[in-house]
């Protein structure tokens, strides 16, 4: 190899790793050490986001489209309910899937300074066939409906949404009927701003074993080995608002996180409804405790109320206040 060569690929070897370092690389410092005593404000939390999954996992139980159409429907309304008691009016965005109505439930907060920039809140509440889905996906709904009711007395200078997305399982996920991707569509025929996405998905399991957390290939070379902490994960193209969410939380929250702006050729980053957003040119991110890679009761008959930990999942949704905060206040 000439000198020239030798050079080059030196180069080329220096970018790519700097390249990457920018991916993983997040302001601030993951939470280490003993988590602080829970307040009565966290207590009242837990309680809440409690009530929210039991109802929907164990008082309701497997809801989709194919095997349990009643018991989605079921798990609509229990959502409009809740949003309804926070005083928000409730916009369905119904469609038909295999002669059943579904439904995206929006309740929006107009902004006072910029209205037309408009920050995104969702989850999925329908479940894989025969699983109860306590994790996947009660606790996202739960957390946006605990940050709705937050919000509702509020006026942010951005549009504030929260969003229940219906069919984002299989045999929908990354098709035309998936409910975020029709949700986000209409957002893009309307010529909508969308400044933010986050998508909150499966955040109620943790574990401080050395080896409870997997990855994708190479990842365990970046980050920690227990699975403990909260993931915020995002594209490349939009690394700017994982960069953003990561740091305002972890100036706000004293709770392990990770974030990660990593290339879409990595499939597994995508597996939610921030991904329709990104198909539609939007910013998004998932919030998430990495589901398969650290829960073995993922997508089966296991994932049940028991296996979640309410305080910490508390935790996570008391710092994506903060979060929120942050993505609807005007620069």
């Amino acid at each position: 190899m000439n000198k020239r060569a030798k050079t080059n690929r030196c180069q080329l070897l220096r970018d790519c790793v700097c390249a990457a370092w920018n991916m993983v690389r997040m302001p601030g410092r993951s939470y280490r050490g003993t988590l602080p005593p829970a307040d009565e404000e966290l207590l009242i939390l837990v309680s809440e986001l409690s009530r929210h999954v039991t109802h929907l996992a164990e008082v309701i139980g497997e809801r989709n489209v194919r095997f349990c159409p009643q018991e989605l429907a079921q798990a609509r309304e229990y959502i409009e309910s809740q949003f309804a008691e926070a005083d928000f009016t409730v916009a369905r965005q119904e469609y038909d899937v295999d002669g059943v109505n579904c439904a995206n439930l929006e309740v929006e907060i107009v902004g006072a300074s910029k209205p037309q920039e408009i920050v995104v809140i969702g989850a999925h509440y329908d479940s894989v066939a025969g699983c109860p889905a306590a994790n996947d996906n009660a606790s996202g709904i739960a957390a946006v409906l605990s940050l709705a009711r937050t919000f509702s007395k509020t006026r942010p200078d951005r549009t504030l949404r929260f969003v229940a997305f219906v069919n984002e399982e299989e045999p929908y996920a990354h098709t035309g009927r998936m409910g975020s991707w029709v949700y986000a569509r209409r957002c893009r025929e309307r010529r909508e701003e969308v400044v933010a996405m986050l998508s909150l998905e499966t955040i109620g399991y943790y574990c401080d074993a050395p080896g409870s957390q997997k990855y994708p290939p190479l990842l365990h070379w970046i980050y920690p080995s227990a699975g403990n902490f909260i993931a915020f994960i995002g594209n490349t193209r939009y690394s700017q608002i994982v960069r953003q969410v990561t740091g305002t939380f972890r100036r706000s929250e004293s709770f392990p996180s990770e974030g990660g702006a990593l290339p879409e050729a990595m499939s597994d980053i995508g597996r939610s409804d921030h991904w329709p957003f990104w198909q539609e040119g939007y910013p998004a991110l998932m919030v998430t405790d990495t589901a398969p890679f650290r829960y073995k009761h993922y997508h089966t008959p296991d994932d049940t109320v028991d296996k979640i930990d309410f305080e910490k999942m508390a935790r996570v949704v008391r710092g994506l206040r903060s979060v929120v905060e942050g993505l609807v206040l005007a620069e």
